[in-house]
């Protein structure tokens, strides 16, 4: 009996390990994660994850890109195994899911504003509009500022993707938007459109692989993949490739 029990444990794991791991991406944030003119997804996270695949040669991950807020619909359903997608951890998001146990990149928040303005009081935003994607880190933080600040009286405009915010900025449709100084840098360069990084930062946080917390050894196999691609100095090549700065 305890001979068919133990080799019912290794199927177990055995078959753990032999399934393709279903990831869910985004699909409009540059350099992240993009769908290129052939809709392959690309950028950055899809590059992390392919380092993972070297470092462990068991982790076979087959690639969703969707948009921001169906990820975690993807991973509640079961649908997903991991969630790759720029994730900071929320209390909320603590309750629910756990995360990969050391952060693959650090990300800073800043406000951005029309060309050639700059402005380094947040007394500026009084009374303006704020542009944020739906379910987003962005859209996180703002809303906790905003909830701090209710003297400024701004407004929290909410969008479906990344390149209807950055377009609606430029129309002067919103006056302000939330995003990571090098994701603003890139967009503008893909769209042809002019805005200005200020120095009003609300967050410089690490981010995370996300999981079900049903996936405990799935995420142990991920931290050591993720441990060989930090020591071995491939991880900070990868970010001064897109970044030309350690973000690891």
């Amino acid at each position: 009996m305890l001979r068919i029990l133990l080799y019912a444990m290794i199927l177990c794991v055995w078959y753990s390990y032999a399934q393709t791991i279903q990831v869910g991406a985004g699909n409009t944030y540059n350099p992240f994660a993009y769908l290129d003119a052939d809709m392959e997804v690309i950028d950055f996270d899809i590059d992390v994850l392919k380092m993972l695949e070297y470092y462990d040669t068991t982790l076979h991950l087959s690639l969703y890109p969707l948009v921001q807020n169906a990820l975690f619909v993807g991973l509640d359903s079961g649908k997903f195994d991991i969630l790759a997608h720029q994730i900071v951890k929320t209390q909320e998001r603590k309750e629910k899911y756990i995360f990969s146990d050391i952060p693959y990149f650090y990300i800073s928040l800043n406000f951005v504003v029309k060309e050639n303005f700059y402005t380094s009081s947040y007394e500026y935003l009084k009374n303006k509009q704020i542009g944020v994607v739906i379910g987003s880190n962005q859209a996180l933080k703002v809303e906790d500022w905003e909830s701090k600040h209710k003297d400024l009286n701004v407004k929290i405009i909410y969008f479906k993707n990344y390149g209807i915010q950055f377009l609606t900025l430029a129309n002067n449709q919103i006056d302000v938007l939330l995003n990571k100084s090098i994701v603003t840098l890139d967009c503008a360069k893909a769209r042809n459109i002019k805005n200005s990084v200020t120095n009003l930062v609300l967050q410089c946080t690490p981010v995370f692989f996300v999981f079900p917390k049903n996936k405990v050894i799935l995420k142990d196999r991920v931290l050591k993949a993720l441990l060989q691609a930090k020591m071995s100095g491939k991880l900070e090549d990868l970010s001064m490739q897109y970044f030309d700065e350690y973000r690891t």
